[in-house]
């Protein structure tokens, strides 16, 4: 992974090309951007102005969207890829009332107690949804039939791929914004993540989530997709409360189109109201490399009693939204209103 220091390198250095819309105003937001980014190191290639932006939105096939590709060890991914020289992650109780299940490519995460769950996302395809989310819950000692429903935060094939396969086994519902079921529709049969999942039950902007004895809320973040969702939720760490946000989408690969970054830029500032608003204190996504996951449970491994939670980061983690609003912004910059 580049470092931070490499990318403020290449922000500000970028010679301007034919693309160039206000690269003074990108190089500018992309510095404020990076220096945020030093807490959160795994979002800070958002900011990189030489990146290559893809559309893997875009279902035309020439695009490479619908092209196979690697397995999830011989590739980078969106969140930073998984190494094949490196163990897989293993399933881990994070909070009293959150588990991982993902691996390092992408992350699949259970909400709730034994009295229902909530699973977060269904990774790439229905083998990761067998060995990782039923396996890895076999693991921990848990029920899958305490899972009342599946929440897809947004349309792309790894976090539906496995999803469906969940849904049929356990004959539970699953749910994502009715931005993205449209979205997703038109999607054929993918080689790796296999077909969106049949349309299931519509969540709305700013609904409460409730199942067992918990509950979230989703809060619509256009830009990545135009429907995903960011999450808010209560989580408790030997019974002390805290308050979780997960960030829905992140990757700007949805093409060169500046009215989507600023589109993602304004769901990053309604996100830190409402973050601020909830008292937020632990961040997470749905890549571990994204927010640091796989570090941040090796060292939650090894805390002994008395130590803070690794994944607590205070007021601090509000800069988060800083990154993603300014790289946002700079790479909207970067580029002309398309034709």
């Amino acid at each position: 992974m580049k470092s931070v220091h490499s990318l403020v390198c290449a922000a500000l250095f970028l010679p301007a090309t034919g693309l160039s819309h206000d690269m003074d105003e990108a190089k500018a937001h992309a510095e404020r951007g990076l220096k945020a980014a030093e807490a959160f190191p795994g979002y800070a290639s958002l900011c990189n102005l030489e990146s290559r932006i893809r559309n893997v939105n875009d279902r035309s096939a020439s695009n490479g969207a619908r092209r196979e590709r690697p397995a999830s060890g011989q590739r980078s991914g969106q969140g930073g890829g998984e190494r094949a020289e490196r163990p897989p992650l293993p399933p881990m109780q994070v909070f009293d009332n959150l588990y991982f299940l993902g691996n390092r490519s992408v992350s699949a995460w259970l909400y709730g107690t034994d009295e229902g769950y909530l699973l977060i996302d269904g990774l790439n395809n229905d083998e990761e949804a067998e060995k990782y989310i039923l396996g890895g819950m076999e693991t921990l000692g848990l029920d899958p039939d305490r899972i009342e429903a599946i929440l897809v935060t947004h349309g792309h094939g790894d976090h539906y791929g496995g999803a469906d396969y969940i849904s049929e086994e356990l004959g539970v519902e699953i749910l994502m914004s009715a931005e993205d079921w449209k979205f997703m529709a038109p999607f054929g049969v993918h080689p790796r993540f296999g077909p969106p999942p049949p349309r299931g039950t519509d969540v709305a902007d700013g609904e409460v989530l409730e199942f067992g004895e918990s509950s979230l809320t989703a809060h619509l973040t256009p830009g990545h997709t135009p429907g995903g969702l960011s999450l808010v939720f209560d989580v408790y760490d030997n019974g002390i409360p805290h308050a979780a946000m997960m960030w829905g989408g992140t990757g700007f690969n949805f093409g060169m189109y500046p009215e989507i970054f600023r589109q993602y830029a304004d769901s990053a500032v309604k996100m830190r109201d409402l973050s601020q608003e909830a008292g937020v204190d632990v961040m997470l996504s749905n890549h571990s490399r994204r927010d640091g996951s796989d570090i941040l449970m090796a060292e939650l491994a090894e805390r002994e009693s008395g130590e803070a939670h690794p994944f607590v980061v205070g007021k601090e983690g509000y800069d988060l939204f800083t990154v993603l609003e300014e790289c946002a912004l700079a790479q909207a910059a970067r580029f002309v209103e398309p034709e």
